[in-house]
């Protein structure tokens, strides 16, 4: 009889070996390596990936192409395969700092933070000097909520490189998270000196400034973020509440229908409107605010202390006790507060 003998098939990313054989040909490998980063570079990543798998067919331990692999893997949204692929990058080239990057930054986007933090170290070990890498530390530092040992990175590759915007803004954050304002201030504006462009390290700054009291400087800095991106819905949140503060109603109400009307319709914006229309004695406006935050946040107690005084103020002294009454069993500690108030709508 016949025996017909079965060949195995080992397939890994798109390399296939036939019986053991392994070709070993790095020019050939390489030849397919530029030609799939310039297809990658065009997004044309069907052609890059066939190029990429060409480029391993060629040369198994190509580690660049593994990288690329990954990276085209992660671009196109499968990062899983691309952890895999960049895990072989790592395993043949240990020392090749930006492909413990690349892998990093996947971890990020996976929310794996350790693992994330794991690959930057080795980054920085591996190529200390880059500004990159270290304040990428930062950030997982960061998003560990680890913000001092954030900085002190930060503050690092700003060392390395003192035209970095990003670690200047990434800085600015983890002092805000911090609510050392003066610290966000003076970064942002590092920032906005090297890109006076950009909306949000305007609006940051800004809301230093709200945060120092500088409201003055603050509302210009606002208006500029505004300028800048008037599709931007926290800079006419901030600017509004720069305006409830000086007690610019008309304004406030203004940057607050502005900012729903962008899809912040949080509770905590119809609050605000609400609180304006109030002191602009539109009480039938200001009730309605205060009813939507309530349908979006049935425990929110200011919205009903709010509410009640809007009820009192329209003499329905029934709704206005309710409303007290609730927001008293919401937040005890309002009791003292309002006692005078409910005691009155009583009678």
């Amino acid at each position: 009889m016949l025996k017909i003998k079965l060949l195995i098939l080992l397939s890994l990313a798109g390399v296939i070996f036939i019986n053991g054989c392994k070709p070993n040909n790095p020019v050939e490998s390489n030849k397919h390596l530029k030609a799939g980063i310039e297809a990658f570079n065009k997004t044309k990543y069907d052609d890059a990936e066939k190029e990429f798998t060409q480029a391993l067919d060629q040369k198994s331990d190509n580690s660049t192409a593994w990288y690329y692999m990954g990276v085209l893997h992660s671009a196109i949204n499968y990062p899983a395969k691309a952890i895999e692929e960049l895990t072989r990058a790592v395993e043949i080239s240990p020392d090749t700092a930006r492909f413990w990057d690349a892998r990093g930054y996947i971890y990020i986007v996976m929310g794996d933070y350790s693992k994330a933090m794991g690959d930057y170290e080795k980054a920085v070990e591996k190529d200390p000097k880059s500004a990159v890498y270290v304040n990428r530390r930062g950030y997982v530092y960061a998003l560990l909520k680890d913000y001092t040992t954030a900085v002190k990175d930060y503050t690092k590759a700003i060392q390395l490189n003192p035209k970095y915007e990003d670690a200047y803004s990434n800085q600015g954050f983890s002092y805000m998270e911090l609510k050392q304002y003066d610290k966000v201030a003076w970064d942002f504006s590092k920032a906005i000196e090297i890109n006076p462009n950009n909306a949000v390290y305007f609006n940051a700054r800004g809301y230093a400034y709200s945060n120092m009291k500088k409201l003055a400087d603050a509302l210009a800095d606002f208006d500029n973020a505004i300028r800048l991106n008037p599709k931007m819905a926290d800079a006419f949140i901030n600017r509004g509440y720069v305006f409830l503060n000086t007690e610019q109603f008309q304004f406030a109400v203004r940057d607050f229908d502005s900012a729903i009307k962008l899809g912040a319709t949080i509770p905590q914006n119809f609050n605000a409107r609400g609180y304006a229309f109030a002191n602009l004695k539109k009480y039938e406006q200001a009730i309605n605010d205060f009813s939507k935050t309530i349908e979006l946040d049935p425990n929110f107690p200011d919205a009903y202390v709010n509410r009640g005084f809007s009820y009192w103020n329209s003499m329905n002294k029934q709704k206005a006790l309710a409303d007290w009454e609730k927001a008293v069993q919401l937040k005890p500690s309002l009791d003292s507060s309002l006692r005078t108030y409910i005691d009155k709508a009583k009678k």
